[in-house]
C-alpha cells in the first residue's frame, strides 16, 4: 500500500511544482512556517536521496531535515525534480519502503496544496493512510468519520476525516484538537503523529 501512496504522491507534487515563477517557490508553506516551497521540494529530494544512498543517521529529527534544505538551498526545482525522480525510481525497486517515508511525502502534498491555493488532496489519496493508522493511534476511541466507524473504544469522537487526518501529522493544534466532538477526555499527547501545532491551521 505504501509503496503505491509514495509513488502517486511523488508523481502529484512533481507536477504540481514543476514549472512554478520564482514568486510561487518562494511562497511560505503556512503548515511548515520556517519553509518555502521550494524548501519543502528540497526536503522532499533529499529525504528520498538519503534513504537511497543509506544516509540516515538522525532521520527523522529536526537536523535531519534541515540538512535537506541546507544543502539544496540554492538547487534549481528542476534539478531537484529530477533528482527526486531519480531516487524515487530506485525506492520503486525495494521490497519495502518505511511508511513514513509515504506518509511524510502524502503530508507535504497536503501543505503544498494549501500554500499555492490549490484544490485539497482528494479523499482516495489521504483515506487509506487514516484507516490504517487511526486504530494504531486512537486506541479507546471509537472515531466517527464521513468514511465510516474506526475503533471500538469507549469514548467517542466525530470529526471529519480530512481534519483527523491532518491532525494525526501536527496540522492542527491543540485547541483545534480538543474542540472536535469528544464524549470524553482527549488523548491530544498520544494519537498526533506529530506533536500538535502551537498556533492554529485553518485550510
Amino acid at each position: 500500500m505504501f509503496e503505491e501512496i509514495y509513488r502517486e504522491a511523488r508523481q502529484r507534487v512533481v507536477g504540481l511544482t514543476m514549472g512554478l515563477s520564482a514568486g510561487e517557490l518562494g511562497r511560505a508553506v503556512p503548515a511548515c512556517p520556517e519553509w518555502t516551497v521550494h524548501q519543502v521540494v528540497a526536503h522532499l529530494s533529499g529525504a528520498a536521496s538519503d534513504l537511497v544512498s543509506g544516509r540516515m543517521e538522525g532521520a527523522p529529527s529536526d537536523e535531519w531535515t534541515a540538512r535537506h534544505v541546507a544543502e539544496r538551498e540554492n538547487v534549481p526545482v528542476e534539478d531537484l525534480l529530477e533528482e527526486w525522480n531519480a531516487s524515487g525510481d530506485k525506492i520503486a525497486e525495494m521490497p519495502r519502503i518505511p511508511f513514513q517515508l509515504a506518509v511524510d511525502t502524502l503530508t507535504h502534498e497536503a501543505d503544498l496544496r494549501a500554500a499555492l491555493g490549490r484544490e485539497r488532496l482528494p479523499d482516495t489519496a489521504w483515506q487509506p493512510t487514516l484507516v490504517w493508522l487511526t486504530p494504531r493511534r486512537l486506541t479507546g476511541v471509537t472515531v466517527k468519520t464521513e468514511f465510516g466507524d474506526l475503533g471500538d473504544g469507549p469514548i467517542t469522537l466525530e470529526v471529519e476525516g480530512y481534519e483527523l487526518w491532518r491532525g494525526c501529522f501536527g496540522r492542527r493544534s491543540r485547541r483545534q484538537i480538543q474542540s472536535w466532538n469528544w464524549s470524553g477526555p482527549a488523548p491530544i499527547d498520544e494519537f498526533p503523529f506529530f506533536p500538535p501545532r502551537e498556533s492554529d491551521l485553518v485550510e
